[in-house]
């Protein structure tokens, strides 16, 4: 069990490192996006790359800071009957929640994605406005952000099997790793 829970603090650090650098995309993106607006009012001058830089800088977002969302519990939950549920009850559901539902979903976006990621990347796919970006490079985002999120959640179930061995302190699950 330690050599899995190295292994989950490997991911939780990975992953926490991610998502700092990630941060930074929410500034460019809204300097990106005041500078595009300042250059459209001011100068009458606009940009699709400037646009499409933005949308992507968005979706990155949200791809690549999910699994630090998942390993600080910060996804929207529906907890009527969970929090009723006694904590070995409560870690149990989150085991099975990954096992049954993450993983698999999450894998299969990531192996059906990575298709459409070499079509665009072999036909070097770009945007069809003038001056736009290439699309093939935010395709790769999709299986990358998935497959983190997968690993997010092998992590998180490593962490539940060790609470409910002993191996970890038996706690309700909340925010914050370890």
């Amino acid at each position: 069990m330690e050599f899995l829970l190295a292994v989950s603090h490997r991911i939780d650090r990975l992953n926490r490192h991610i998502g700092r650098l990630v941060q930074w995309l929410v500034l460019f993106s809204v300097l990106l996006s005041a500078l595009t607006a300042t250059l459209r009012y001011t100068l009458d001058w606009g940009s699709n790359a400037m646009i499409e830089g933005q949308w992507f800088m968005f979706g990155l977002i949200f791809l690549l800071y999910a699994p630090l969302t998942l390993q600080e519990r910060g996804h929207v939950r529906v907890d009527i009957l969970y929090n009723r549920l006694p904590v070995r009850a409560q870690v149990l559901v989150e085991i099975l929640g990954g096992l049954l539902f993450l993983l698999p979903v999450c894998l299969l976006i990531a192996i059906d994605a990575w298709g459409y990621f070499l079509i665009a990347f072999h036909q070097n796919e770009s945007s069809v406005n003038p001056g736009g970006l290439p699309w093939w490079p935010m395709k790769l985002a999709i299986p990358v952000g998935f497959g983190l999120l997968a690993l997010q959640g092998v992590s998180e179930v490593i962490k539940g099997l060790a609470a409910l061995i002993g191996h970890r302190p038996l706690s309700k699950p909340t925010t914050g790793g370890h």
